[in-house]
């Protein structure tokens, strides 16, 4: 992953925007679109009208478990090319957990975020982080079938209201503005300053919820 090719959205504001939050605006917005290394954006909205936006690495796969094996099952979003990796795993009773690659490139340790969900049918279910490059927190979350990996890079705080179909943000170290948004068929579209379109979608996790 090439953290260089990271591309923070522009959002602007005018200064101190009173809060007016829109209900269906509330809550936590994926890019649709992301780089070719799988870098997009999370927004999200809070109903005191405040706004966080972070840059993240963010890649899906089906999983499976079977005996110290995992199985990971990837689709390439470009080409539809599907491929699988094992990776060896051991537990350390339920909070932790070492994944070993087979060709020796390295030992990971994840440790549980929060409490394991009850009645799981795998010690893997749940929630995990760990240190990525030795200096990056990455979360990575089981469900019964789905693996979800975020890697938080660049966060961005602060201030938004809504007049309208439009919406005003006051974001840390961006230019003030104005952005028409509407949202349609489950997306948020929001126009950028230069009339491209952003388009965001509701996550199928909230690993990154109120991050």
């Amino acid at each position: 992953m090439l953290l260089a090719s990271i591309v923070v959205l522009a959002l602007g504001a005018k200064p101190t925007p009173t809060p007016a939050p829109n209900a269906a605006l509330l809550g936590q917005w994926e890019s649709t679109v992301r780089t070719d290394e799988g870098v997009g954006n999370i927004l999200e909205f809070y109903p005191d009208g405040q706004v966080t936006q972070v840059s993240a690495s963010m890649a899906e796969a089906d999983y499976r478990l079977q005996g110290d094996r995992l199985i990971t099952t990837w689709k390439d979003p470009a080409t539809g090319k599907v491929s699988e990796v094992e990776t060896h795993i051991e537990f350390e009773g339920n909070a932790k957990f070492l994944e070993q690659a087979d060709d020796g490139s390295g030992d990971t340790w994840s440790d549980r975020v929060g409490d394991p969900p009850r009645r799981a049918r795998s010690p893997l279910i749940g929630r995990w982080c760990f240190l990525y490059l030795e200096r990056l927190t990455s979360y990575r979350e089981f469900t019964a079938t789905r693996m979800y990996n975020r890697l938080p890079v660049v966060k961005l705080s602060g201030r938004y209201s809504v007049s309208g179909d439009t919406l005003t943000v006051e974001m840390q170290g961006q230019p003030s503005g104005d952005y028409p948004f509407r949202i349609e068929n489950g997306r948020l579209i929001i126009r950028s300053r230069n009339g491209t379109e952003k388009q965001y979608e509701r996550p199928e996790t909230s690993l990154l919820k109120g991050y």
